[in-house]
């Protein structure tokens, strides 16, 4: 087992997947696909990792196949302690062999058996964009010395990594291939609310959560800004973020525009750029996203499927009814980018990004922080609940509720499955029916009353909701009252607050 490195803020997880790849003594090459969006830190977790087993990791760039060769061979001569210049390959499939056959001979002489050799090739899109046919290189590598490729093959680890997603996503799948070839698929996704606010190191819990729905959990974000040290009060994270992010002159001012354009599959910017302003400003079906376009909503479907693919939006299904799914934004800094750069630009560059900022109190409040605050209460439910709340619950989620006597629907912010129970399922048991709420007055028992109206409805479309229980998620609290009352009521009422939410 190799020690996580006291550097690596948090991924637990993922340093126990990568290291168990990595020590694993099975015998033959194994293939791991590691990719994320970039500032996510894989890179950063990789040379970490090639560190601690004593790997090599080689960084390609946007160059010729020629220069890229020779710039692994450098690399592999500089691992092997050999001169300058001593290896040169005319092709991909002679650099691997040569790789392959070196590392595995010099883990032999050495004679170091705990951590196979290990070989990261970082950025691997650039590589193949070069030479469209590495994949299949590595597959005829993998079927010579993998685990198919015959008895006393010595362990070998490779490790392919890359921030265009489009095409690591791929590498595994269909007909690509190395397809049943990968040991390991691991996507580095950015921190959760909980791991962002410590990583920001912010102290107060209203601060963490709006600055986590302005610039989300991407841990690259904080070597960009000019001044990292986060307000202690929610009312100064305004001119925090007018000095470090609504500046022409700051990197994370045009950060959403580079990030979205990267990946090599997103062609057409200014349609890509389109979809999101308009999913940004409140829509949510592919029907009103093309109806603003001009165009059918079936010519969306591969925009829209890229765009969730890399992790710009998110598609959320009802969790009771088979209805067509919610499209929402799921990065934060492309929402602040299509909300209040994009379109305030001129403003921007002439220098009033606080006047700017004071002007969109309201649409920040119902655009960013009332649907964020809903995210985050159904990520507690999914993450937290179990062991802080001793809640029991399956799939988690939202729909809404046909109500006659008020002939509206009503819609339900956080709705979670019993343990076992499918989605879309007739006669659903149901484990907690939620509200969530972000505003500055508390909640008090008329919401708690109108989650027991939902309750009954839900009984009366054929759902079993009988036990469920009923969770009010509040930032700004809760009335004496309701306090009192849940106290009544406990475990059926549960409160939950942002003291609660960040435990």
């Amino acid at each position: 087992m190799l020690a996580k490195p006291a550097d690596v803020f948090d991924r637990e997880e993922e340093w126990s997947d990568l290291d168990g790849f990595a020590t694993s003594q099975l015998a033959g090459l194994r293939i791991a696909v590691v990719y994320g969006r970039r500032r996510h830190g894989k890179s950063y977790l990789l040379r970490r990792l090639t560190q601690a087993s004593h790997g090599l990791y080689h960084l390609a760039t946007e160059q010729t196949e020629t220069i890229s060769l020779r710039r692994f061979a450098d690399a592999l001569c500089a691992f092997q302690k050999l001169p300058a210049g001593s290896l040169s390959f005319d092709g991909w499939e002679a650099a691997l062999n040569a790789a392959a056959g070196l590392m595995t001979a010099r883990a032999e002489t050495i004679g170091d058996s705990s951590t196979p050799p290990l070989l990261v090739l970082d950025e691997f899109p650039y590589l193949v964009h070069e030479t469209p046919g590495l994949p299949s290189i590595v597959q005829s590598l993998y079927d010579r010395i993998g685990p198919g490729g015959g008895s006393g093959q010595a362990p070998l680890r490779l490790i392919l990594c890359g921030s265009a997603i489009s095409v690591m996503s791929s590498l595994l799948s269909g007909t690509q291939a190395l397809r049943g070839r990968g040991a390991l698929e691991l996507r580095i996704k950015p921190f959760g609310y909980r791991e962002a606010r410590a990583y920001w190191d912010i102290e107060h819990t209203e601060v963490a959560f709006r600055h986590n729905a302005l610039i989300g959990g991407t841990p690259g974000y904080r070597e960009l800004v000019p001044h990292p040290a986060i307000p202690e009060r929610a009312d100064q994270l305004g001119h925090w973020l007018t000095r470090n992010v609504l500046r022409p002159s700051v990197p994370l001012f045009n950060e959403a525009s580079r990030v979205v354009h990267e990946d090599p599959r997103v062609r057409d910017a200014a349609s890509y750029s389109s979809v999101l302003a308009i999913v940004a400003a409140g829509e949510s079906s592919a029907t009103k996203i093309g109806g603003l376009l001009g165009r059918p909503a079936t010519s969306l479907a591969y925009q829209l499927g890229m765009l969730e693919s890399t992790g710009f939006l998110q598609r959320s299904h009802d969790i009771l009814l088979r209805r067509r799914p919610v499209i929402s934004i799921a990065d934060p800094i492309v929402r602040l980018h299509h909300l209040v750069i994009e379109p305030y630009l001129s403003d921007l560059e002439a220098g009033r990004a606080q006047q700017i900022w004071n002007e969109l109190t309201h649409t920040v409040d119902s655009k960013v922080f009332g649907p964020h605050f809903e995210t985050i209460a159904r990520e507690w439910v999914t993450r937290y609940s179990y062991d802080e709340a001793g809640l029991g619950i399956g799939a988690t989620g939202q729909t809404n509720i046909a109500c006659r006597h008020h002939k509206i629907s009503h819609e339900i912010d956080v709705i979670a499955l019993a343990r076992g129970e499918q989605p879309q399922t007739a006669g659903a048991t149901i484990a907690l029916i939620g509200e969530a709420k972000h505003r500055s007055r508390r909640t008090g028992v008329a919401e708690l009353h109108r989650l027991q109206h939902i309750q009954e409805l839900l009984n009366a479309a054929g759902h079993d909701a009988t036990r469920a229980t009923l969770g009010l998620f509040s930032a700004a609290g809760f009335t004496d009252e309701l306090v009192a009352e849940a106290a009544r009521k406990r475990p059926a009422v549960l409160l939950v607050d942002l003291a609660r939410l960040y435990g």
